[in-house]
């Protein structure tokens, strides 16, 4: 019931509304100043390239091509539905998601092929599949551009632990920060660094913890491989797995949390507006 009001509701008039819901402020489109209101500007500017290289695999041959496929987790195969997979032929792990979705409707990561529920999986993704994106409802159109398929990868293992994301918030392949997703399936932590890799003095959305960096090889690798997929862009978030010193493609993010994720210090907000802004 809520999707089918939200459906009804003029979209400029939604993202309004939650924008105030969500950061406590009106929003302003015609001059934007803060991170999150230049996100809402790009929702209502949307490009087609945005789909393109957000179709989590349609994005593997710009990576490819930019920074070659050895960045690439092997891929296994690619479906139109639930109903063209053939579990016998796929391997006993392997990562399933859909290639416009985020979140834990859209994927399952399978460690063990014998303890699948089939009936449960298919219609797992038949719904995913068959459901409007949440994430189009608040504004990202680019999303229902994305012809909708299935893609089984190639199951990570990280020594038993969890892949930690990082994330490059990058502006004019100039500057910004990282984000890394940490303890996501336990008590989701967060931290934020800048490009010198010192610790950000607040955070975004979820709290921050005790983690340790990676050498500074690896940070630095990291950076160059997420500043190369960022040329020609504005803004875009890059991004990158870290596996026994391997660096990993994820993906690209030209709208992320939808612009309503919010900042513990607003002053976060104008920082990283004016390097937006900053061309």
């Amino acid at each position: 019931m809520f999707d089918k009001l939200l459906k009804v509701i003029p979209k400029s008039l939604l993202i309004r509304i939650y924008f105030l819901y969500k950061h406590h402020t009106f929003l302003s489109i015609k001059n934007p100043k803060k991170f999150s209101e230049l996100i809402q500007r790009r929702k209502f500017n949307l490009i087609k390239e945005y789909s393109s290289l957000s179709d989590k695999y349609v994005v593997r041959s710009y990576v490819s091509d930019k920074i070659g496929k050895n960045y690439l987790i092997p891929l296994i195969g690619v479906y139109n539905n639930v109903n063209e997979i053939d579990y016998n032929l796929l391997p006993s792990s392997f990562v399933m998601k859909t290639n416009f979705g985020s979140g834990n409707s859209h994927i399952e990561i399978v460690k063990d092929k014998k303890n699948i529920d089939y009936e449960k999986l298919k219609k797992k993704f038949s719904l995913a599949l068959d459901l409007s994106y949440r994430g189009s409802l608040l504004g990202e159109n680019h999303y229902d551009l994305i012809e909708r398929k299935i893609i089984v990868e190639q199951f990570i293992n990280n020594n038993g632990n969890d892949i930690e994301d990082f994330k490059f918030h990058i502006f004019n392949s100039k500057d910004g920060f990282l984000q890394i997703d940490f303890d996501r399936f336990t008590k989701h932590k967060r931290n934020l660094y800048d490009f010198n890799w010192e610790a950000l003095p607040y955070g975004l959305l979820y709290p921050s913890g005790v983690y340790t960096l990676p050498d500074l090889e690896l940070l630095n690798k990291m950076k160059e491989v997420a500043f190369k997929l960022s040329e020609g862009f504005d803004y875009v978030r890059v991004d990158l797995y870290l596996v026994n010193g391997q660096v990993l493609f994820g993906e690209m993010t030209f709208t992320p949390g939808s612009g309503f994720e919010t900042f513990t210090d607003v002053k976060a907000e104008f920082k990283y507006g004016s390097m937006w802004l900053d061309m």
